[in-house]
């Protein structure tokens, strides 16, 4: 007797295509994308009689490769969908955005170990003193905590930060936030920013994964195309073929620091937080 239902593989939440900058929109051609960058002007002291140097400035370009192609394909042969009570079919086509989606994390999630700004170790809780370097970071650089920033980390470092009273206790976070942590596991923010839980996070090795201060800025998203789908039926195999492809570029986003005169772009708006 079958019961019409389906036990649904599990899904982990695509959180951290939602942390990155998507300004950059595809204009319908084209599979590299230049962002030109202009630095902060040097300021000089003018002395009487005596003539301004005039300053030449070498900008450099960011480039965002839009090539990345990634697809889905199933074969559902016919007499499958004649004799099954469900439809297959349709389910698995169903999934596939969702494997897509998850795709797009799992590559996003690679940039963070390129990152120039690291701490913490890997396979150890992140500390408190982890956390506020973190932040500190990006202040020195000049971006504000709470503007497009995201501390995306693992399950295992949410339970490092469970245990910290800075981030569950009634006098660090309120009366009503702590009932929440304690009923319903959830942390908030932490400097005004959101702490995401992802599980796509790259893991290095066995008890180890990329945590991540970010800055939207700091890391582009490009979608060419959304999940789109194929169908096709082949004659000689009795059978349906659907496919869903997408595509895409993503890449770190390099900038000038804030110095005047600076034309060495660097990734100051990430951090890499190696942890559990």
């Amino acid at each position: 007797m079958w019961t019409g239902k389906y036990l649904r593989a599990l899904e982990f939440q695509l959180v951290i295509a939602k942390a990155v900058d998507r300004q950059y929109t595809f204009q319908g051609h084209g599979d590299t994308y230049v962002v030109e960058r202009v630095p902060n002007i040097e300021v000089q002291t003018k002395s009487a009689s005596s003539a301004l140097s005039a300053y030449v400035y070498t900008d450099t370009k960011q480039s965002i490769t839009v090539g990345t192609h990634q697809a889905c394909a199933i074969k559902h042969e016919n007499i499958a969908q004649l004799l099954s009570r469900g439809n297959m079919k349709d389910e698995m086509t169903r999934k596939m955005g969702y494997s897509l989606g998850r795709a797009v994390d799992v590559n996003l999630a690679s940039l963070f170990a390129s990152f120039s700004q690291i701490v913490g170790t890997y396979g150890v809780e992140l500390t408190y003193d982890n956390l506020l370097r973190a932040a500190q970071y990006l202040k020195d650089a000049g971006y504000v905590m709470g503007d497009g920033t995201t501390w995306l980390i693992s399950t295992a470092q949410e339970a490092g930060l469970m245990k910290m009273d800075t981030f569950i206790h009634a006098s660090y976070v309120g009366e009503d936030t702590a009932k929440s942590m304690h009923e319903q596991g959830t942390i908030g923010k932490f400097q005004k920013t959101p702490v995401v839980i992802s599980n796509l996070l790259t893991s290095p090795a066995s008890g180890q994964h990329d945590n991540a201060l970010l800055q939207k800025e700091t890391v582009a998203l490009i979608m060419a195309q959304d999940a789109k789908t194929t169908t096709e039926t082949i004659a000689l195999d009795l059978a349906d073929v659907v496919v869903q492809d997408i595509v895409y570029g993503y890449s770190e986003i390099d900038r000038y620091s804030e110095t005047p005169g600076n034309i060495t772009a660097t990734d100051e708006g990430a951090v890499l937080m190696k942890g559990p």
